[in-house]
């Protein structure tokens, strides 16, 4: 039988000790970056776009910080293909949308640019040759795809989220967190 001792300190934390090896159970970047100011969300309002215009796009200017997306979501009212892709260089042009930093105790503002019913990024007229996914999204019902930070966003490069139908009432939210380039 194993003996588990817990200690508590004055501040909460805690650490386990079982069998004379120190339990632990490391965060995630990405809750380390919550935890240091460094995560956010981009999520546009429902609107009525046009087919293969872009919901969301997020771009990163930072020059020192990569953007690492964790999560898409996306919810429309009309079923059709969801297409995510990446560019850069690209003149966005849309509704611009703040980033909302995921500690609400920072005051850090997320070095990027986004824009809702996006139009300038040029992905539909290539034919989507920077895509990532192609996911099918049914009518009235939401789509969520766990990256985990998989997608690294350099400076300039930036994620969007096409539709293919034509809703009427259609958002998407990024998240993502900022991490100094290795």
């Amino acid at each position: 039988m194993s003996d588990l001792i817990t200690l508590v300190g004055t501040n909460g934390e805690h650490i386990s000790i079982e069998d004379g090896a120190m339990l632990v159970e490391p965060k995630s970047e990405f809750l380390q970056a919550v935890e240091n100011g460094y995560a956010f969300s981009w999520s546009n309002l429902s609107t009525d776009i046009n087919a293969t215009d872009t919901v969301l796009c997020v771009e990163n200017n930072s020059s020192t910080l990569d953007l690492y997306i964790e999560k898409i979501l996306l919810a429309t009212d009309a079923s059709g293909e969801m297409v995510v892709h990446t560019s850069s260089g690209a003149t966005m042009t849309g509704t611009a949308l703040t980033g909302v930093n995921l500690n609400r105790n920072s005051g850090y503002v997320a070095p990027a640019t986004a824009k809702a019913d996006e139009t300038g990024n040029g992905q539909q007229a290539a034919s989507y040759t920077g895509r990532l996914y192609i996911v099918f999204a049914l009518a009235d019902q939401s789509v969520q795809i766990d990256v985990g930070g998989a997608i690294v966003l350099p400076n300039d490069h930036n994620i969007g989220i096409d539709v293919t139908a034509e809703p009427t009432g259609c958002n998407a939210t990024i998240i993502g967190y900022f991490k100094a380039r290795s």
